[in-house]
């Protein structure tokens, strides 16, 4: 019988090898651009209708002016192209848990945006103003409520995962269900008709 061959050990990793792989192929698909222009990946339309255009979006913040309506309703843009890779796959595991997290910062930073605007204009604050603050202050002035002010801080911490060495929990995995970023545009619609409403009281 014969002697079962010995696999062989396992060779050590060595990451500087591995970035010089990495390079060496960057290197070699600049040089294919270049130097053969016709050869080019296929490339496939995103389907229409799925972003929103921008006209269609600016009556959503009419207490906002013409530049910012703009800035937001192209970050909402974003919103709808991660909308649709996030129905489209199923993503789970630790990537599941980065991707849900990478498509929620848009929609906190258009919360963000919203809130430190009607600070501004109500004369709440002046100059530059934290995120936190602007919860605050708006949840003092009776824009939205207590649970909702809460909600928002943690979002607030959720989006400052961006800095990863705050990170103080490890990542957990993914079910494949979007649930920071399902819970993160359900804020965002409580704090749009939270200052409609405040807006309209204002007009009253």
């Amino acid at each position: 019988m014969a002697t079962p061959k010995k696999r062989p050990e396992p060779k050590e990793f060595c990451s500087l090898k591995k970035l010089q792989m990495e390079e060496l192929v960057q290197e070699t698909a600049d040089f294919i651009f270049e130097h053969y222009p016709d050869v080019r990946p296929a490339r496939i339309n995103f389907p229409r209708g799925v972003i929103r255009t921008l006209a269609s979006q600016n009556k959503r913040w009419p207490y906002l002016s013409a530049a910012r309506q703009r800035s937001v309703s192209c970050v909402i843009q974003l919103c709808d192209i991660n909308r649709f890779h996030t129905n489209a796959w199923k993503l789970g595991l630790t990537a599941g848990t980065m991707w849900d997290w990478q498509c929620s910062l848009p929609v906190v930073a258009v919360i963000e945006t919203l809130l430190y605007e009607v600070c501004s204009q109500e004369g709440w604050i002046t100059g530059d103003i934290s995120f936190k603050k602007a919860i605050d202050i708006a949840n003092s002035k009776g824009v939205f409520k207590q649970a909702l002010r809460d909600e928002l801080h943690e979002l607030r911490d959720m989006r400052n995962h961006i800095h990863i060495y705050l990170r103080s929990v490890p990542v957990g995995a993914c079910d494949g269900k979007p649930i920071q970023y399902n819970r993160a545009v359900k804020a965002l619609h409580k704090v749009e008709k939270s200052l409609t409403l405040h807006f309209e009281k204002k007009k009253a």
